[in-house]
Parts: C-alpha cells; structure tokens; sequence
C-alpha cells in the first residue's frame, strides 16, 4: 500500500516502453530509464481499470467515481467541513457493491485505453432490470459523497465540494450460469437473466479513451519546464513564464510575485479572483465589512475600492483551507508586485482555478455574521468569476512554521506534506 495514500497506476513509458509507476496525483511522467519527461492530460475525467485476473468469460468493467477533497457543509448550526475520500458506483445496480473499498489501494491500477481488452459500461448505460434507470451523474455522486441533496432544507442549506481528483474506475466482472460475478473474488454480485446477457456484452464497446503526453518544452523559448510532479503549472526559468495545461497544449498562466522582507525561504501561490455575486450586495470591500461586521472603519475609498477573493492554489486540510481563504479575502493583500519569478522554492500550484472559484461561496458564508438569514439565501446565489490571477506570496521559515513575510500569518510546515496526499 502507498504510504501517501493516493491511489499508483502502472503504465508503460510512450518513448521507451519501460515501466513507470505513478501516483494518482502526478501529472507529470518521468521515466528514470530514458529521462523523458512528459505531461499527462485528458479530455475530461482520468479513468483508470482493476487489472483482471486471467478468465475465461469476457470481462465486463463497471464504472465506479472516485471522489477525493474537501467537502464544507452550510447548516443551522453553523459552517461544517471534513475530508471526502470514497467511490461510488456510476450505475444504479442492484447487488454491486456500493464501494470499491480497498482494492484501488493494495493493486496498482492501469489507466483505460483502446488497448484494455473487454467491455465498458459508461455512465450512459441503460439496460431494464440489470441497470434500472441508470445513470448517476457526477454532481448526484457528489451530493451524495457530501452527504446532502441539493434541496434547501432545515438541516443543510448549501453544500460545496472544493477537490481536483475526480475520476472514473473501472472494476472487472464477468457473466457466467445467468450471474454477473467478481473478477477478483470470483463469486456472484447480481443474478442477470439469459435474454440480458447479450445486451450487457453489448452495451459497453471498446472505448476510444486516450490519455495525452505533452512534451515539457517552453512553447516560447524551447526550454525544459520544472514543476513538482503534481504540479498543475510548470515554470520556464529561461524566459521568465507560467505555463498551464489546456487540452493538448500549454498556455501561458499570468502571475505576479509580491516582494517580502527578510529571508524568504519559499513563495506559496495563491488565486485571486475578481467575481461577480448575484443575490447579495457584495461588490466592494466597504460591502464586505458589513457582511462580516469587521472591526474596521469604512473610509471613503472603501466604498470603491473593487473586492477580491482569494483561495489556496495549493491543498491543504479543510479546517485551514477555509481559515486563508478566509483571512486573505478579509485582508485584502495589496503590496507591490512584479513579474519575475524568484529563484528561490516555489510551492507547486496542485489546485486549479475551476476548482478554487468555489471558495467564494465559503469566503461569504464564513465571512458573514448573520449566518441565519444568509444561508437560505444561498442555493439561490451565483458566482461568476470575470478575472482571476496567480499570485506567489514570500514566507518566512521559523521551527515549525512558515510564516507570511508581510502579513506575518503562520502555516504549520506539517500542513503541506499532509497536503501531498489530497
């Protein structure tokens, strides 16, 4: 079992064909027998498959989600948040089982390809009796992994689930004497009547998944790329870029660095988004103050002044990724930046802009005093982010902390190596 804790998918090295284990977070492939260094990509969701054991039915792959972050609840009593880490089933059947369970955790998993022998079926399978009424779509597993429906109602009003790894895995059976049965256990999961068998062989052809390898070259300058392995934007120290994935090609990632005083041993990235809130009057930070009743007086320039949010583009547990959401969106950072990246250690970026925009929603519930008139209110607000920023800011290095260079709030070192394994 992987001490990290994250899932380990064996695949085949594109240029030389050695094998390559990585984690479920990696996003970048290194090979140690020819060096080659590539970025993995994919169209929509990463699937992965349960290797079979040899059989001698066909093999048949249900679709289980797996789902893996952070999930905050908004309540009568107040704001609530835990760690989510679960699978389940893509499909209503009854007898399969609800979990994967331990499986993906002891095996090491492949990920699905035109190459995968056997049957898939998708998330869109319908069939009358084995599968009824089908699907489970992502934002239903969602919901149901969070623990809430997407009704208001007296005990949970809203609910958020703030996470970059999700993903679909495939667990192998097979159909033998009118049963569908484990691959791995080798016993029976559901009955399946004769008439069904060959509408279920049929219902999942081969699939045409692809996983993308992109070379990690500057698209300007032709210079290797650094990052951490789990990093979603790697850095060209040659001519001074960001770069992030979009499909199959790199895209330069605007970003800024704020200067700190001191000796800065590390830059922290954090996202700052500029969004538009409809359903509540919070367009300045004057507004933002009254929401929060904040122990500050209202200048004049307040009430101009445009708000920003702010969230993590790192993960980190839920209780403190709330906590400098929260205190960086009440503070507002606004020191001077520049453009050049530090040749100092910068934190990877492991949470995309998609996934940290839904920190707004928790900045205003947070950040709000009078939690029981707001949180009705909030499955009927929307949030449009118009413009957002990466912004590397400078800690300092004390024992057990790093601490803000300027605005002196502390992070618990231990913090980022938990946050490895989110």
């Amino acid at each position: 079992m992987n001490p990290s804790g994250n899932w380990q998918i064996e695949h085949s090295c594109p240029q030389c064909s050695a094998p390559v284990t990585l984690d479920e977070t990696d996003r970048l492939l290194l090979c140690t027998f020819c060096r080659t260094k590539l970025y993995l990509s994919t169209d929509d969701h990463f699937r992965y498959v349960i290797p079979p054991p040899k059989s001698s039915g066909e093999t048949v792959y249900v679709p289980y989600w797996r789902m893996k972050g952070l999930s905050y609840a908004m309540q009568e009593g107040g704001l609530t948040e835990r760690f989510v880490d679960t699978t389940m089933p893509a499909v209503r059947a009854a007898g399969v089982p609800p979990s994967l369970g331990l499986r993906p955790q002891v095996m090491k998993l492949k990920f699905a390809s035109p190459e995968t022998e056997g049957r898939f079926l998708d998330v869109r399978t319908l069939l009358p009796d084995v599968l009824k009424n089908s699907v489970l779509s992502l934002p239903q597993i969602l919901e149901k992994a969070c623990g809430v429906t997407d009704i208001p109602g007296p005990s949970v009003f809203h609910s958020v689930f703030v996470g970059e790894t999700v993903s679909l895995v495939y667990s192998p059976m097979y159909v033998e004497n009118e049963m569908l049965c484990d691959s791995l256990l080798k016993r029976p999961v559901c009955s399946i009547r004769t008439a069904d068998v060959q509408g279920l062989l049929a219902a999942g052809s081969s699939n045409t998944w692809q996983i993308a390898f992109i070379p990690t070259l500057c698209p300007e300058c032709g210079w290797d790329l650094r990052g951490e392995k789990d990093a979603l934007v790697l850095i060209c120290s040659n001519c001074n870029c960001a770069w992030k994935c979009e499909g199959k090609e790199f895209k330069k990632a605007e970003f800024a660095v704020v200067e700190g005083q001191g000796e800065i041993a590390m830059y922290l990235p954090f996202w700052r988004m500029k969004a538009r809130i409809d359903g509540i009057k919070l367009e300045t930070y004057a507004d933002l103050i009254r929401l929060g009743n904040i122990p500050k007086a209202i200048a004049p320039e307040f009430e101009e002044k445009p708000l920003d949010f702010w969230s993590p583009a790192f993960k980190i547990n839920p209780a403190l990724f709330l906590r400098w959401t929260r205190q960086m969106t009440i503070s507002q950072p606004g020191e001077e930046t520049v453009e050049t990246l530090p040749k100092m250690r910068l934190c990877p970026v492991t949470l995309p802009i998609s996934e940290a925009s839904k920190s707004i929603m928790l900045a205003v519930a947070d950040i709000a005093v009078d939690k029981r008139r707001l949180f009705p209110l909030l499955s009927r607000v929307g949030v449009t982010v118009h413009e957002s920023l990466l912004v590397y800011h400078p800690f300092i290095e004390s024992k057990n902390e790093f601490v803000h260079a300027n605005m002196r709030f502390s992070l618990d070192k231990n913090a980022l190596t938990y946050g490895v394994g989110l």
